[in-house]
């Protein structure tokens, strides 16, 4: 009997305060129904992240349908535009003839998340994601793919943590 009652104990405990799921609640005001998501825009120097980056958040607000997406500003109840603020790559490991083994790509977006009527900022926040992976030094075109998917992935990634982040109110 004992053992039944810490468990339950335990559950009435979260249930009572408020946990949720991450991404399952919705700390947005009650007015805010429908959402545009404006093309991030890219202020490094790597090619077509803004792309990829509002690709992955707008799949993301699709999947969590909290929020019913619309490709008018005017009609959005509210509006998320966002940018690329820094994108590196940078060696992490060697062999013992000093040859890069592996590489770390790092990415950040700034976004913000306004109310359309009156403009007034519900969310902004930076979100940061980073991925390793394998230096080929035999063949540029692997590496380059390597690269790509590694940017593909901090790209799902950061659209994860960014819909969370603005549905979670953290």
């Amino acid at each position: 009997m004992r053992r039944l009652i810490l468990p339950l104990a335990a559950l009435c405990l979260l249930g009572g305060c408020g946990y949720h799921l991450a991404g399952r609640g919705n700390s947005l005001p009650a007015d805010v129904r429908t959402l545009h998501i404006g093309m991030f825009s890219n202020g490094t120097y790597e090619p077509f992240l803004e792309n990829i980056v509002t690709n992955a958040v707008t799949d993301k607000f699709v999947e969590g349908r909290q929020l019913q997406l619309v490709e008018k500003p005017a009609e959005a109840d509210a509006l998320l535009t966002g940018r690329v603020v820094a994108y590196s790559t940078d060696p992490i490991s060697y062999d013992r003839n000093d040859a890069i083994l592996e590489y770390r790509s790092r990415m950040t977006v700034r976004a913000t998340l306004r109310r359309g009527r009156d403009h007034k900022i519900l969310w902004k926040g930076d979100v940061t994601w980073s991925r390793e992976y394998r230096a080929n030094r035999m063949d540029m075109a692997a590496q380059q793919d390597n690269e790509a998917a590694a940017i593909r992935e901090i790209g799902d990634r950061l659209a994860a943590e960014l819909y969370s982040r603005i549905m979670d109110n953290f």
